[in-house]
């Protein structure tokens, strides 16, 4: 199942990107990374994070449509 994605990312990034994307081989450099870097990160356990809830600032939440783009 294919999916997409939209990131935003400085003009170097882009740069090296670009290509990938346009040759369609970005989903192996992603899967590549995602398997080297991704699980050497520990995971918060759930435990950790519960009452964080109330920490979250609301004050900014508006509508997608109300944000500059």
């Amino acid at each position: 199942m294919l999916h997409e994605l939209t990131i935003t990312v400085d003009d170097a990034v882009y740069q090296t990107l670009k290509p990938m994307v346009e040759q369609q081989t970005i989903d192996s450099f992603l899967y590549e990374f995602m398997q080297n870097h991704i699980k050497k990160q520990p995971i918060s356990p759930i435990t950790s994070l519960r009452g964080t809830l109330h920490k979250i600032d609301t004050s900014d939440i508006r509508e997608e449509i109300d944000r500059a783009l």
